[in-house]
């Protein structure tokens, strides 16, 4: 048994256009973000790791741009070495038809895109359970199925899905993905996307986070997840793996009589 070693990350949103930021802006976020791919790669390289599982929303929206897709593609194929294991999120679903239909056309050979609920194999010592998400808003737990997954004794499993747990859902969701899942799946570890900040639900259940931020709700910087398994029923080692270009920060100033608040927001920045 010689146990699996992979990078965790998710929620890349690739071909995002900052239409809210000021124009000079723009330009900066969309490199850093169209970067994130590129630097995924290199740790994995880096650290001879075989394997990058992306829990959902690669693409911010159902239609992004063909340069957008084929970037992204071409940039993954650069180290051929290296398999690539994509599920459709809620911002990329399975309902974008046309999006995964050009990816299955342009798609390198170490690139993935796991479109059904069914296992995996990644590599002889461990098996892949994907929960891509057919629509924007399932309404239920796609991870369920893992619990009565079959795969033969003595492989790692691992989960893969993008959704809510308990309150780390956005836009209203409801609890959808239950938090337990990896216990009562027999998993050896699940690995989330959709929270865009790095949460440790249990020993066994991380969200990555994204790779490159983007707004001010999660106050640090991206990351995402490298996780060594020694084997079936051991705890994973995850190593949080710095990844971002900008770090985001809501600043409160707390201002006394006249006091001028561009000044002390030039003195507070500059503290940063």
């Amino acid at each position: 048994m010689t146990g699996l070693r992979f990078i965790h990350t998710s929620d890349l949103h690739l071909g995002k256009r900052f239409g809210q930021m000021p124009e000079e802006l723009r330009g900066r976020l969309t490199e850093a973000r169209h970067g994130v791919i590129g630097r995924l790669r290199e740790r994995a390289v880096a650290e001879e790791l075989e394997t990058v599982l992306v829990a959902g929303d690669t693409f911010d929206t159902e239609t992004p741009s063909r340069a957008t897709i084929r970037h992204a593609l071409q940039e993954m194929a650069l180290a051929p070495g290296i398999r690539w294991v994509i599920i459709p999120g809620n911002h990329d679903s399975l309902q974008a038809e046309e999006l995964w239909r050009i990816v299955a056309g342009e798609c390198p050979e170490n690139v993935t895109v796991a479109r059904e609920a069914e296992t995996l194999a990644l590599g002889s010592d461990a098996v892949l359970l994907p929960a891509p998400c057919p629509v924007r808003r399932p309404g239920r737990d796609l991870t369920d199925w893992m619990s009565t997954a079959e795969t033969n004794p003595g492989v790692i499993r691992i989960g893969l899905a993008h959704g809510a747990i308990q309150h780390f859902g956005e836009d209203g969701a409801a609890d959808v993905i239950a938090p337990d899942r990896a216990a009562r799946a027999n998993l050896d570890y699940l690995a989330l996307g959709d929270w865009h900040g790095q949460i440790r639900v249990n020993e066994r259940t991380w969200y990555s986070g994204t790779p490159e931020p983007d707004r001010f709700k999660h106050d640090a910087p991206g990351r995402a997840l490298s996780v060594e398994i020694d084997g079936p029923a051991a705890v994973p080692k995850d190593t949080p793996i710095p990844t971002g270009q900008f770090l985001w920060r809501d600043l409160a100033l707390d201002l006394v009589g006249d006091e001028d608040p561009m000044e002390r927001l030039k003195h507070s920045v500059e503290a940063l």
